[in-house]
Protein backbone atom coordinates (compact mmCIF):
# COMPACT_ATOMS: atom_id res chain seq x y z
CA UNK A 1 0.00 0.00 0.00
CA UNK A 2 2.89 2.37 0.72
CA UNK A 3 4.11 1.90 -2.86
CA UNK A 4 0.78 3.26 -4.08
CA UNK A 5 1.13 6.26 -1.78
CA UNK A 6 4.60 6.96 -3.16
CA UNK A 7 3.32 6.81 -6.74
CA UNK A 8 0.40 9.07 -5.83
CA UNK A 9 2.77 11.66 -4.33
CA UNK A 10 4.99 11.65 -7.41
CA UNK A 11 2.07 11.59 -9.82
CA UNK A 12 0.25 14.55 -8.28
CA UNK A 13 3.45 16.59 -8.18
CA UNK A 14 4.28 15.91 -11.82
CA UNK A 15 0.73 16.71 -12.92
CA UNK A 16 1.16 20.14 -11.31
CA UNK A 17 4.70 20.63 -12.64
CA UNK A 18 3.75 19.66 -16.19
CA UNK A 19 1.01 22.27 -16.26
CA UNK A 20 2.83 25.28 -14.86
CA UNK A 21 4.10 26.01 -18.37
CA UNK A 22 7.31 27.75 -17.33
CA UNK A 23 10.12 27.76 -14.79
CA UNK A 24 9.62 31.44 -13.94
CA UNK A 25 9.84 32.19 -10.22
CA UNK A 26 6.16 33.11 -9.62
CA UNK A 27 4.91 29.98 -11.35
CA UNK A 28 7.50 27.86 -9.56
CA UNK A 29 6.40 29.19 -6.17
CA UNK A 30 2.75 28.60 -7.05
CA UNK A 31 3.49 25.05 -8.17
CA UNK A 32 5.42 24.37 -4.97
CA UNK A 33 2.53 25.60 -2.82
CA UNK A 34 0.02 23.48 -4.74
CA UNK A 35 2.23 20.39 -4.50
CA UNK A 36 2.73 20.86 -0.74
CA UNK A 37 -1.03 21.19 -0.20
CA UNK A 38 -1.72 18.09 -2.29
CA UNK A 39 0.95 16.13 -0.42
CA UNK A 40 -0.56 17.15 2.90
CA UNK A 41 -3.89 15.85 1.67
CA UNK A 42 -2.35 12.55 0.55
CA UNK A 43 -0.54 12.20 3.89
CA UNK A 44 -3.76 12.83 5.84
CA UNK A 45 -5.59 10.18 3.84
CA UNK A 46 -2.72 7.73 4.25
CA UNK A 47 -2.41 8.19 8.03
CA UNK A 48 -6.00 8.78 9.12
CA UNK A 49 -7.84 7.12 6.27
CA UNK A 50 -5.70 4.02 5.65
CA UNK A 51 -4.03 3.61 9.03
CA UNK A 52 -0.44 3.82 7.77
CA UNK A 53 2.28 4.83 10.19
CA UNK A 54 3.37 8.44 10.07
CA UNK A 55 7.03 7.44 9.79
CA UNK A 56 6.35 5.28 6.72
CA UNK A 57 4.42 8.09 5.05
CA UNK A 58 7.27 10.49 5.84
CA UNK A 59 9.70 8.13 4.07
CA UNK A 60 7.45 8.12 1.02
CA UNK A 61 7.35 11.93 1.04
CA UNK A 62 11.15 12.10 1.20
CA UNK A 63 11.46 9.71 -1.74
CA UNK A 64 8.93 11.73 -3.73
CA UNK A 65 10.81 14.95 -2.94
CA UNK A 66 14.03 13.36 -4.22
CA UNK A 67 12.24 12.48 -7.45
CA UNK A 68 11.06 16.07 -7.87
CA UNK A 69 14.54 17.43 -7.15
CA UNK A 70 16.31 15.18 -9.67
CA UNK A 71 13.89 15.19 -12.61
CA UNK A 72 12.69 17.73 -15.13
CA UNK A 73 8.98 17.85 -15.98
CA UNK A 74 7.90 17.18 -19.55
CA UNK A 75 5.60 20.05 -20.45
CA UNK A 76 3.47 20.63 -23.54
CA UNK A 77 5.50 22.18 -26.33
CA UNK A 78 3.98 25.61 -26.00
CA UNK A 79 7.24 27.52 -25.79
CA UNK A 80 10.25 27.62 -28.04
CA UNK A 81 13.06 25.26 -27.12
CA UNK A 82 15.58 28.10 -27.13
CA UNK A 83 13.68 29.77 -24.29
CA UNK A 84 13.87 26.67 -22.08
CA UNK A 85 16.62 27.09 -19.47
CA UNK A 86 19.31 24.43 -19.37
CA UNK A 87 18.65 22.08 -16.42
CA UNK A 88 21.11 21.85 -13.56
CA UNK A 89 23.66 19.04 -13.59
CA UNK A 90 21.80 16.67 -11.27
CA UNK A 91 18.83 16.76 -13.65
CA UNK A 92 20.98 15.82 -16.66
CA UNK A 93 22.32 12.51 -15.36
CA UNK A 94 20.28 10.01 -17.35
CA UNK A 95 17.86 7.43 -16.07
CA UNK A 96 19.19 6.93 -12.56
CA UNK A 97 16.16 8.57 -10.84
CA UNK A 98 13.87 6.09 -12.60
CA UNK A 99 16.10 3.16 -11.66
CA UNK A 100 16.22 4.23 -8.02
CA UNK A 101 12.44 4.70 -8.00
CA UNK A 102 11.96 1.17 -9.36
CA UNK A 103 14.24 -0.20 -6.64
CA UNK A 104 12.38 1.75 -3.94
CA UNK A 105 9.02 0.47 -5.19
CA UNK A 106 10.30 -3.11 -5.22
CA UNK A 107 11.59 -2.75 -1.65
CA UNK A 108 8.30 -1.27 -0.48
CA UNK A 109 6.31 -4.03 -2.17
CA UNK A 110 8.44 -6.84 -0.79
CA UNK A 111 9.37 -5.60 2.67
CA UNK A 112 6.45 -3.52 3.89
CA UNK A 113 4.62 -5.57 6.54
CA UNK A 114 0.92 -6.06 5.92
CA UNK A 115 -1.01 -4.41 8.75
CA UNK A 116 -4.71 -4.41 9.45
CA UNK A 117 -5.84 -1.11 7.92
CA UNK A 118 -8.06 1.22 9.87
CA UNK A 119 -9.42 4.69 9.16
CA UNK A 120 -12.23 6.55 7.49
CA UNK A 121 -11.37 5.23 4.02
CA UNK A 122 -11.39 1.65 5.32
CA UNK A 123 -14.72 2.17 7.03
CA UNK A 124 -16.19 3.72 3.90
CA UNK A 125 -15.05 0.80 1.74
CA UNK A 126 -16.42 -1.79 4.16
CA UNK A 127 -19.67 0.03 4.81
CA UNK A 128 -21.13 2.38 2.22
CA UNK A 129 -18.92 1.88 -0.85
CA UNK A 130 -20.48 0.50 -4.06
CA UNK A 131 -20.26 -3.23 -4.50
CA UNK A 132 -17.60 -3.16 -7.23
CA UNK A 133 -15.38 -0.97 -5.02
CA UNK A 134 -15.89 -3.10 -1.92
CA UNK A 135 -14.91 -6.19 -3.92
CA UNK A 136 -11.45 -4.77 -4.70
CA UNK A 137 -8.77 -5.21 -2.01
CA UNK A 138 -7.90 -1.89 -0.43
CA UNK A 139 -4.18 -2.22 -1.16
CA UNK A 140 -4.89 -2.87 -4.83
CA UNK A 141 -7.23 0.12 -4.97
CA UNK A 142 -4.61 2.43 -3.47
CA UNK A 143 -1.96 1.02 -5.79
CA UNK A 144 -4.26 1.50 -8.78
CA UNK A 145 -4.95 5.14 -7.96
CA UNK A 146 -1.25 5.84 -7.42
CA UNK A 147 -0.26 4.01 -10.60
CA UNK A 148 -2.88 5.89 -12.64
CA UNK A 149 -1.58 9.23 -11.39
CA UNK A 150 1.99 8.19 -12.17
CA UNK A 151 1.13 7.05 -15.70
CA UNK A 152 -0.32 10.45 -16.61
CA UNK A 153 2.75 12.72 -16.50
CA UNK A 154 5.48 11.03 -14.46
CA UNK A 155 5.74 8.30 -17.06
CA UNK A 156 6.55 10.97 -19.66
CA UNK A 157 9.53 11.91 -17.49
CA UNK A 158 10.71 8.29 -17.48
CA UNK A 159 10.36 8.09 -21.27
CA UNK A 160 12.32 11.32 -21.68
CA UNK A 161 15.10 9.95 -19.48
CA UNK A 162 15.26 6.74 -21.52
CA UNK A 163 15.66 8.55 -24.84
CA UNK A 164 19.21 9.26 -26.07
CA UNK A 165 20.30 12.91 -25.68
CA UNK A 166 19.72 13.66 -29.36
CA UNK A 167 16.16 12.36 -29.14
CA UNK A 168 15.11 13.93 -25.85
CA UNK A 169 12.02 16.19 -25.80
CA UNK A 170 14.33 19.19 -25.35
CA UNK A 171 15.88 18.61 -28.76
CA UNK A 172 13.41 16.50 -30.71
CA UNK A 173 11.20 19.49 -31.43
CA UNK A 174 14.00 21.57 -32.87
CA UNK A 175 15.18 21.56 -36.44
CA UNK A 176 17.43 18.58 -37.02
CA UNK A 177 19.09 18.97 -40.37
CA UNK A 178 21.32 16.56 -42.23
CA UNK A 179 23.78 17.39 -44.97
CA UNK A 180 20.93 18.18 -47.31
CA UNK A 181 19.20 20.53 -44.89
CA UNK A 182 16.10 18.36 -44.48
CA UNK A 183 13.90 18.36 -41.42
CA UNK A 184 13.79 15.11 -39.54
CA UNK A 185 10.66 15.90 -37.58
CA UNK A 186 7.89 17.82 -39.28
CA UNK A 187 6.87 18.43 -42.85
CA UNK A 188 8.26 20.87 -45.33
CA UNK A 189 5.72 23.14 -47.00
CA UNK A 190 4.62 22.02 -50.46
CA UNK A 191 5.82 24.00 -53.43
CA UNK A 192 2.23 24.63 -54.41
CA UNK A 193 1.25 25.75 -50.89
CA UNK A 194 0.05 29.34 -50.40
CA UNK A 195 2.72 31.94 -49.85
CA UNK A 196 1.47 32.69 -46.34
CA UNK A 197 1.93 29.04 -45.34
CA UNK A 198 5.46 28.94 -46.72
CA UNK A 199 6.25 32.17 -44.91
CA UNK A 200 4.96 30.80 -41.61
CA UNK A 201 7.00 27.65 -42.11
CA UNK A 202 10.12 29.70 -42.67
CA UNK A 203 9.58 32.03 -39.73
CA UNK A 204 9.12 29.44 -37.00
CA UNK A 205 12.83 29.21 -36.15
CA UNK A 206 12.70 25.54 -37.04
CA UNK A 207 10.67 24.58 -34.00
CA UNK A 208 8.27 21.69 -34.54
CA UNK A 209 5.74 21.43 -31.74
CA UNK A 210 5.02 17.79 -30.93
CA UNK A 211 1.89 18.01 -28.78
CA UNK A 212 0.01 14.83 -29.65
CA UNK A 213 2.35 12.44 -27.87
CA UNK A 214 1.80 14.21 -24.56
CA UNK A 215 -1.87 13.21 -24.76
CA UNK A 216 -1.63 9.89 -26.57
CA UNK A 217 1.00 8.48 -24.21
CA UNK A 218 -1.01 8.76 -20.95
CA UNK A 219 -4.21 7.52 -22.59
CA UNK A 220 -2.37 4.59 -24.13
CA UNK A 221 -0.69 3.62 -20.86
CA UNK A 222 -3.92 3.81 -18.86
CA UNK A 223 -5.76 1.69 -21.42
CA UNK A 224 -3.01 -0.92 -21.58
CA UNK A 225 -2.79 -1.17 -17.79
CA UNK A 226 -6.57 -1.38 -17.40
CA UNK A 227 -7.09 -4.00 -20.09
CA UNK A 228 -4.16 -6.02 -18.75
CA UNK A 229 -5.69 -6.05 -15.27
CA UNK A 230 -9.01 -7.39 -16.54
CA UNK A 231 -7.29 -9.97 -18.74
CA UNK A 232 -8.32 -8.47 -22.07
CA UNK A 233 -5.02 -9.37 -23.73
CA UNK A 234 -6.43 -9.47 -27.30
CA UNK A 235 -7.46 -5.84 -26.85
CA UNK A 236 -3.97 -5.05 -25.55
CA UNK A 237 -2.42 -6.65 -28.63
CA UNK A 238 -4.84 -4.75 -30.87
CA UNK A 239 -3.92 -1.42 -29.28
CA UNK A 240 -0.20 -2.06 -29.73
CA UNK A 241 -0.70 -3.16 -33.33
CA UNK A 242 -2.91 -0.16 -34.08
CA UNK A 243 -0.24 2.24 -32.87
CA UNK A 244 2.34 0.62 -35.11
CA UNK A 245 0.01 0.73 -38.12
CA UNK A 246 -0.83 4.41 -37.57
CA UNK A 247 2.81 5.40 -37.12
CA UNK A 248 4.23 3.25 -39.93
CA UNK A 249 3.60 5.67 -42.84
CA UNK A 250 5.19 8.53 -40.92
CA UNK A 251 8.24 6.44 -40.00
CA UNK A 252 8.53 5.11 -43.55
CA UNK A 253 8.72 8.65 -45.00
CA UNK A 254 11.54 9.58 -42.61
CA UNK A 255 14.88 8.45 -44.05
CA UNK A 256 17.39 9.07 -41.23
CA UNK A 257 16.12 6.59 -38.63
CA UNK A 258 15.80 9.12 -35.83
CA UNK A 259 12.01 9.10 -35.76
CA UNK A 260 11.89 5.29 -35.83
CA UNK A 261 14.29 5.14 -32.90
CA UNK A 262 12.26 7.74 -31.04
CA UNK A 263 9.07 5.76 -31.63
CA UNK A 264 10.53 2.39 -30.65
CA UNK A 265 12.29 3.51 -27.48
CA UNK A 266 9.42 5.67 -26.30
CA UNK A 267 6.80 3.03 -27.02
CA UNK A 268 8.70 0.17 -25.39
CA UNK A 269 9.39 2.15 -22.22
CA UNK A 270 5.80 3.38 -22.10
CA UNK A 271 4.39 -0.14 -22.54
CA UNK A 272 6.76 -1.51 -19.92
CA UNK A 273 5.52 1.02 -17.37
CA UNK A 274 1.89 0.22 -18.14
CA UNK A 275 2.45 -3.51 -17.69
CA UNK A 276 4.53 -2.93 -14.56
CA UNK A 277 1.71 -0.86 -13.06
CA UNK A 278 -0.78 -3.60 -13.85
CA UNK A 279 1.54 -6.19 -12.34
CA UNK A 280 1.94 -4.16 -9.16
CA UNK A 281 -1.82 -3.87 -8.74
CA UNK A 282 -2.18 -7.61 -9.31
CA UNK A 283 0.44 -8.36 -6.65
CA UNK A 284 -1.26 -6.05 -4.18
CA UNK A 285 -4.59 -7.74 -4.90
CA UNK A 286 -3.07 -11.11 -4.06
CA UNK A 287 -2.20 -9.82 -0.59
Amino acid sequence: MLAGILLALIGTADVVRARTGTDAAPRRVLATVVVVLLWIGVAVVAVFGLGLKLGSVAIAIVLAALWIATTTPVRPADTRASATPRPVWWRRSGSWPSVLLAVALAVLLLSTPSADPSGFVVEWQRGSAPGFVAAVPLAAMVGGVGAALFLVDSANVVVAQALPPGLSPDTVGRTVADDGGRRLFGRRPRRDAPAAERERAGDDDGTVLLKGGRMIGPIERLLLAGFSLVGAFPVVAALIAAKGIVRFPEIRRETTGYQAEYFLIGSLVSWAMAFAAAGMCWLLAQG
